[in-house]
């Protein structure tokens, strides 16, 4: 049987792994020549602020009459084909995987994470984030020929839908560069792998480097508070903490101690 593909973007309340929330879904399931697209803004309780609005422009008044996450369309689609025969696809996909985890579904299907494989079968690529690489790799056209034929009318950076698509034409892409072994890109998710730049918070753009030599504290406090489920940061920070015993002590005593406080 042919597996089904989703490529799944979301937009959430904020970037907080634990406490932000879903509200919006969508995703392209491809089986086959067939692409159905999915696409829906859910109910949150969450006061969003400025900041968090302007990047993907929905606000809670737009919600006020939506259905929580888990009773949408494209929600219980996504639930049916959560089985190990198919792949669900995103770029970046620790914020996608934890925003549905939120809503109790956790995802059995196989992850494929095209940012984390672009950067290791692109790297010749001068950014990676999702808009650089359509345009420097001529997806543009291909895209908007996707776009079509879901009666998507606008691409657009930070909307669910536009993102999606785009996950699906880098992926055909990356699937060349390993001659189609889709599990090839399965096991290139799956490995650790050295991250360069922070591409959060207060040292944004920074790399671990640069804040290992001047504020090594900090890589500290993402280790235990940022880490837990997310294993290529997990393993970057272990890699820089492990330079300087003391370090590397004081952030495995403080994870040790902030487990027990929490179970």
């Amino acid at each position: 049987m042919t597996p089904t593909l989703y490529f799944v973007d979301v937009e959430s309340t904020g970037i907080d792994l634990k406490n932000d929330r879903l509200i919006q879904l969508a995703f392209l399931k491809v089986q086959g020549d067939r692409i159905e697209a999915f696409n829906d803004l859910c109910y949150t309780d969450i006061e969003m602020n400025d900041t968090v609005v302007n990047i993907h422009h929905i606000t809670n008044a737009m919600l006020e009459d939506k259905y929580w996450p888990y009773e949408t369309d494209a929600f219980m689609e996504l639930e049916k084909g959560n089985n190990p025969s198919n792949y669900f696809i995103a770029h970046g996909n620790e914020l996608d995987v934890a925003m549905l985890e939120h809503e109790e579904l956790t995802l059995e299907m196989q992850k494929i994470d095209t940012d984390k494989c672009s950067r290791l079968l692109l790297k010749e690529a001068q950014s990676y984030k999702l808009e650089d690489l359509i345009s420097s790799y001529g997806l543009t056209q291909k895209a908007e020929a996707v776009a079509k034929q879901i009666g998507l009318e606008n691409l657009d950076a930070h909307d669910a839908l536009s993102d999606a698509l785009w996950h699906y034409v880098l992926f055909e892409l990356l699937l060349e560069r390993v001659e189609g072994d889709i599990d090839a890109l399965v096991t290139l998710t799956a490995e650790p792998m050295m991250l360069e730049k922070i591409t959060f918070g207060k040292y944004k753009g920074k790399s671990f480097e640069e804040v290992f030599q001047k504020s090594p504290l900090d890589l500290v406090w993402m280790y235990v508070n940022m880490a837990h489920d997310w294993a290529d940061l997990d393993y970057t920070l272990a890699h820089w903490l492990k330079q300087k015993e003391f370090f590397w002590k004081k952030a495995q005593d403080e994870r040790k101690a902030a487990a027990q406080l929490r179970y």
